[in-house]
């Protein structure tokens, strides 16, 4: 079987998570490959080794203008006229700062090279700003089965990749809060109805690792009647994700503390949605006597606080030997995030043996049990996560055992080869399907 595995950059949360997938399913006899497109780190790409396929994806020639027919050209001047109509409408003006928001039209289009790919399974990870979705659907034969893994909501609303609580996507969108110049036909009408077009007909397999993604992906029309929903968790390989001893483990990042650590990271420790905000404040009010520190990794910094006066900033961390040393250098992770899927630091940390505290919001109850694997606190109640970060501070055997059952957690549900069986065991349904469609 030949899977092709799809995702805009080679880095990143998504690109990471599709990775490791490709590299289990290659050790289970699966002939996988992860394509992306584009990539300003080539470090990161030449991680890529004889154990994991990576390759830039192929893009086919596009015809020269010159060899279009008058009417071809007009079409052609058409659509790049509407394209940037609506970028400039709608996208270009909206403020610093906001959540990612993507077209599903792009001016360049995106037809793969079949050719080259030749694949029995289409998976899509990650695709914005890289597909336009008319011509790279297009390019892939009717046959072919899409496996479609979400690790945020853009592949079923109008362009937004976290609604922020808004529901319009389930009715197609429109006078979407997330651009500027709302109105019933704006962006987000174009970009909902562009993907209900590119994906009709077409044998579609949606996968989450959260059931909380899950059930908002199955209220969006934007899937064809025939699709199927699953979930599967996130899988790891912890043979290189353990616990290792907190003093070595600081020891060899340097930090010379006996400081109560607190961890954080994201790719972009800025970003609203991960809620840096809501941990700073929640700092400020931690009730302890010790002395407590901050250990963050990513993009971005942390301000101290008048209660954290330190925090050891690692920048972006792609190692994973260095990544297990972190999470085992801290006594807790924190994850704040007010929306999220299923974060990967999260996860990673209590493969560590790291108890996890976080908002009891979206995909981290999944993951964090409540007084077991770590602790939940009311979703976006800075108050409360200080409270219960003060608590895991202030119960250091009860800490103890909480990472002991994070690990266990791990062990039991997210174990990347239970993650790449589940994944095969939909590979050849989503094949079968698609005979019984092409039979039909």
């Amino acid at each position: 079987m030949k899977v092709s595995h799809f995702n805009t950059f080679p880095y990143g949360g998504a690109a990471t998570a599709a990775r490791r997938l490709s590299r289990r399913l290659r050790k289970s006899g699966v002939r996988s490959t992860f394509y992306y497109s584009r990539s300003d780190r080539d470090d990161v790409v030449q991680i890529g080794n004889k154990s994991e396929a990576i390759e830039q994806t192929q893009i086919a020639a596009e015809p020269s203008t010159n060899g279009l027919s008058m009417f071809a050209r007009r079409r052609e001047k058409k659509r790049l006229r509407e394209i940037w109509r609506l970028h400039n409408e709608h996208i270009a003006t909206r403020p610093a700062g906001e959540e990612t928001f993507s077209m599903a039209r792009l001016p360049d289009e995106s037809t793969l090279n079949w050719f080259q790919i030749n694949s029995d399974i289409v998976h899509l990870h990650w695709i914005s700003f890289f597909a336009d979705y008319p011509s790279f659907f297009r390019s892939i034969p009717d046959h072919v089965p899409l496996v479609w893994t979400l690790h945020d909501q853009n592949a079923f609303t109008g362009g937004c990749h976290y609604a922020g609580g808004c529901e319009k996507y389930q009715k197609g969108c429109g006078s979407c809060p997330q651009v500027t110049n709302a109105h019933s036909r704006d962006v987000s009408v174009d970009s909902f109805q562009t993907k209900r077009r590119a994906l009709s007909g077409r044998n579609v397999h949606v996968v989450a690792p959260s059931r909380w993604m899950l059930d908002l992906a199955k209220q969006s029309p934007v899937w064809p009647r025939t699709a199927s929903f699953h979930h599967i968790r996130l899988g790891f390989n912890l043979k290189k994700f353990y616990p290792v001893d907190r003093i070595h483990a600081r020891k060899q990042l340097g930090i010379r503390s006996d400081a109560f650590l607190i961890g954080f990271g994201a790719d972009d420790v800025r970003s609203k949605r991960k809620g840096v905000g809501s941990l700073v404040s929640a700092l400020d009010h931690v009730s302890t006597d010790q002395e407590v520190e901050g250990i963050v990794f990513g993009s971005g910094e942390v301000q101290s606080t008048g209660r954290v006066k330190k925090f050891h900033e690692l920048g972006y961390v792609d190692s994973i030997d260095r990544q297990r040393l972190i999470y085992s250098a801290a006594d807790v992770v924190v994850v704040p995030s007010t929306e999220d899927n299923q974060p990967q630091v999260g996860l990673e940390a209590m493969a560590c043996g790291t108890p996890v505290v976080g908002f009891d919001t979206c995909g981290i109850p999944e993951m964090v049990q409540n007084g077991k694997t770590g602790l939940l606190a009311k979703a976006g109640d800075s108050q409360d996560l200080a409270k219960q970060i003060s608590w895991i501070i202030n119960n250091p055997l009860q800490r103890q055992q909480m990472g002991i059952e994070a690990r266990k957690m791990m062990e039991l549900n997210h174990d990347s080869e239970i993650q790449a069986a589940q994944y095969i065991q939909l590979y050849e349904n989503a094949t079968q399907f698609g005979r019984k469609l092409k039979a039909a």
